[in-house]
């Protein structure tokens, strides 16, 4: 068959396919703008989820001044920390072994580093249409003491909303 006569139904599903990705890539991209230039606080140097000092305070209105709160910079969860093509190709590898034995699923299976460039290009496309992380990671941790200053600040945002 001649790639001019492609199922139409086949080319509607790889257009929506492609939709869908760019529609992942837009989202995924806004995540990432937004997490790149956050800055997190919270009571514990673990789930810093909370945008503002001033917030965290309402939030946590049993604060006093002399407590100990954190903050941290938000650090973007690049996808290819999550997975790589060497991962994939060592449980390949692995099932290769445990199927047929060792030796004859020595050297299997042999990827060339284009080929690993390949299957990372597709294993991030995929993540990024199915599965991007909305999460992210902290750097930059920091004690701050809470300040009357600190009171008084979120005291105004509850009384004018201002931040």
């Amino acid at each position: 068959m001649l790639a001019e006569n492609l199922n139409p139904a086949s080319q509607a599903a790889e257009d929506q396919a492609s939709a869908a990705l760019a529609a992942r890539a837009a989202h995924w991209e806004k995540v990432r703008t937004a997490v790149s230039a956050r800055k997190g606080w919270s009571t514990t140097p673990e789930d810093f989820d909370t945008e503002a000092l001033s917030n965290l305070v309402i939030l946590n209105d049993w604060l006093l001044p002399g407590d100990t709160v954190y903050s941290a910079d938000t650090k973007e969860i690049k996808l290819a920390d999550l997975i790589t093509a060497d991962d994939i190709i060592a449980i390949v590898a692995a099932r290769a072994r445990a199927l047929v034995g060792a030796d004859l699923a020595a050297g299997y299976p042999d990827v060339s580093e284009s080929n690993k460039g390949i299957i990372n290009g597709a294993l991030r496309a995929w993540m990024a249409l199915c599965c991007p992380p909305e999460f992210f990671g902290v750097e930059n941790i920091q004690p701050h003491k809470v300040t009357d200053l600190d009171l008084d600040a979120a005291a105004r945002v509850v009384i004018g909303g201002e931040q």
